[in-house]
Formats: structure tokens, sequence, C-alpha cells
């Protein structure tokens, strides 16, 4: 049976504003992607992500509208903000995400590398596999993410795991900048179950 953590009130969220500071440091760096819910931004921050992701491209999987971003980053301080965007088809659509959701960082494969500038926002590169020898990126990436660790990399490497047994994986390599976890769907509203992500935080916890 998993964790199952009640709905944070709007009361709560003011408290966790005026104390965000004194949050511990998790022991590594974590960004936590594809976040639909309140409850796991909530849940997350409070833990001491670093990063949230959101998916900013409409039709794919947990995307979440603008409408839907700013209900929960309304009550959620301290990590910075990540618009996922594989899947985006043009310059004109990054703008109006850029501006819709007013992200810290962008996540994107490279697919859609060709569409940022020089003067983009920093950016995680999400890479499936070590870049070919001599292969080359236009601008230079702020993180790499990798479902598996990566010998040669051009930017700190963040891992993606999914249980307490690859998160301990993951810890293992020295070079490894953190790791980035998922959210998921709420049981119903207010309601939900964490397991993997509550045992992975937990294990990050400093205290």
């Amino acid at each position: 049976m998993g964790k199952i953590r009640p709905f944070f009130r709007h009361e709560d969220a003011k408290t966790q504003r005026s104390t965000k500071s004194s949050i511990m440091p998790l022991k590594t760096f974590v960004k936590v992607g594809s976040i639909t819910n309140l409850s796991d931004a909530r849940y997350c921050a409070g833990m001491g992500a670093d990063m949230l992701g959101f998916n900013a491209i409409e039709g794919r999987d947990h995307y979440i509208s603008p409408k839907q971003f700013q209900e929960i980053r309304g009550w959620v301080a301290g990590p910075l903000v990540v618009a996922e965007i594989s899947g985006l088809q043009n310059t004109a659509q990054l703008a109006t995400i850029i501006e819709n959701y007013q992200p810290d960082y962008l996540e994107l494969s490279l697919t859609e590398l060709p569409f940022l500038s020089e003067n983009s926002i920093p950016f995680i590169l999400r890479l499936d596999s070590e870049l070919t020898p001599g292969g080359k990126v236009s601008i230079n990436p702020a993180f790499v993410l990798a479902s598996t660790f990566l010998s040669n990399t051009i930017a700190p490497l963040l891992i993606e795991v999914s249980s307490l047994a690859e998160a301990e994986k993951a810890l293992q390599h020295s070079t490894l900048k953190g790791i980035a976890l998922r959210g998921s769907a709420e049981i119903s509203p207010g309601l939900k179950t964490y397991d993997e992500l509550a045992e992975v935080l937990e294990l990050l916890d400093a205290d």
C-alpha cells in the first residue's frame, strides 16, 4: 500500500512560504518533472526539491495548461520552474510558452534544440544515449538529463530514476550532479500515493 498524503490546505502553503528558507537541503540536487497537481508540487517543494518540471506542450502526456500551472505556482515557493518542451514545433510556440509559464529553465531533446537561440534561457538537454564521437550541440546546456550514467557529458549530469534501488545506484557515481524524478496523477482531488517518490526523497533527506 502506497503512502497517502492529504491535500495541503492554502493556509499550509502560506506557512511554507515563510519557512522555506529553514528547509534543509537534500543530499543531492533534485528535479521532479511531470508535475500535474498541487499535492505533488507542495510535497516536493516541502522536501527540498531544487526544480519542479511542468509539461508545456499541449497534447503530450502530463500536459498542464498555463491556467493550471499558475494556480499551482501561486501556492508553491522555492524550487526553480522547468518548462518541459519535448515535442515543440516552432519558435513561435516557444515564445508563447516562455510568456505563459515564465520558467527558469527549459527541458528539451536534441530535436527541439534548433528552436533555441544563444540568448535563450538556460536549458536541460535530455539525452537517450552518449553523443556520437565528434557530436556537438549548437548551444551548451546547463544540465544533461539521462536515464543512465553517461561517461562523457557536456554539462553536469542528472540521472532519471524511478525507484529507491535506482536512486541508490545513481548516487554511487561521484561525478553525478543530481537525480530526476517524476510526479504522478492524484487518485482524486487532494488524495494521492507517493510510493517511490517519497522513498527516494526520504533517502535524500539530509536530516
